[in-house]
């Protein structure tokens, strides 16, 4: 157990967005050059490059992908095409992406299934993002926020892991899916509290916010955007945020680290990943263009405007760094839920 804490608690130090990709790329910033439109590195890319998207059109992924290449096309003179590749929770995108030949042209805006925890819970994957993948910059981080509906018995976190304890699998909570980044945070979590609930599984957050208001499942944890609105609504109540840290859209809502579970945290990100081998100069005309976007107020409004958190502007070595954590972060997580690995 003690060597579990001290895990944790070296999670929370490693995964601070301030102390990892904030503090860290303020340093560098003289580097990134000064505020502006960054310009493309010379002779790349010479036409249209493809961001690759693992999620159906419309969606929040897709909505911030189609927002980055945008602001790229701006960085790159030439256009940025978004392609929509959905199947097998991401894996058929991300697939594409690291057999392409790496040359600068297709690019994969990734997040935390396709290039973290899917190594850890799908022993045959066709891929492994450390070998396969070369990293040119995280782009956001999505919010979540464990909810209950407004006239729930639980007031707290606390609240409901004590009735938790005290009725073992009577509790209820929802994920997007099984063994999906929801699933294995919080089967970790309920690990580490000494308690079992019940798990179900939903398509999203749309579907679960009826049942969860009308007091069909206890707990959901949807994004921070929809939670919000709820609570405005007087629907919902927030409990906890699962970032490393409090949250600007929610200042006085806790981390679930400060509620008795140090190091504890489930930040979810998207960045842009391409096929390793990319020549460097590639790299860092992709990295140039997402710290363009980043320095862009207007960017960053609407990031902030669909309830999400800008990343800070940040370097390829910075953002390896960060994958190498997220990983670890991601496989002791795996190992702590208990859950069974397919």
């Amino acid at each position: 157990m003690l060597e579990t804490q001290r895990a944790w608690e070296e999670s929370a130090r490693r995964l601070s967005r301030r102390r990892l990709l904030g503090a860290a790329a303020a340093a560098a910033l003289p580097l990134l050059g000064a505020p502006g439109r960054a310009s493309a590195q010379p002779g790349f890319p010479s036409k249209p490059v493809h961001l690759v998207v693992p999620f159906a059109a419309g969606g929040a992924t897709d909505v911030l992908a189609r927002l980055l290449a945008k602001s790229m096309e701006a960085s790159f003179g030439q256009p940025v095409i978004v392609e929509n590749r959905v199947g097998a929770a991401g894996v058929l995108a991300a697939s594409y992406v690291a057999k392409a030949p790496p040359d600068g042209q297709v690019a994969l805006f990734g997040g935390v299934g396709t290039n973290a925890l899917l190594e850890y819970t799908q022993p045959t994957l066709p891929y492994k993002p450390a070998r396969d993948f070369v990293d040119a910059g995280n782009f956001c981080y999505v919010d979540f926020v464990m909810a209950v509906a407004a006239d729930s018995r639980h007031r707290s976190l606390r609240d409901l892991l004590d009735d938790a304890r005290a009725n073992p699998g009577k509790v209820s909570y929802m994920s997007a899916g099984p063994m999906g980044t929801l699933h294995i945070a919080q089967e970790a979590l309920w690990k580490r509290a000494g308690v079992t609930l019940n798990h179900v599984p939903y398509k999203g957050e749309s579907h679960v916010a009826p049942d969860l208001v009308a007091g069909r499942v206890d707990l959901a944890l949807m994004t921070l955007s929809l939670t919000r609105q709820l609570a405005q609504e007087g629907k919902v109540r927030m409990l906890a945020t699962l970032a490393p840290e409090r949250l600007r859209g929610a200042p006085d809502l806790p981390t679930v680290a400060e509620q008795g579970f140090p190091g504890f945290a489930m930040p979810t990100w998207n960045g842009v990943f391409l096929p390793r081998q990319t020549p460097a100069e590639a790299v860092r005309a992709f990295n140039d263009a997402i710290n363009a976007a980043l320095r862009d107020p207007a960017v960053v409004r609407r990031i902030e405007d669909m309830g999400l958190s800008p990343s800070e502007p940040n370097t390829p070595a910075q953002h390896a760094q960060f994958m190498e954590n997220e990983r670890r972060r991601w496989r002791t997580m795996v190992a702590e839920s208990g859950v069974q690995v397919q």
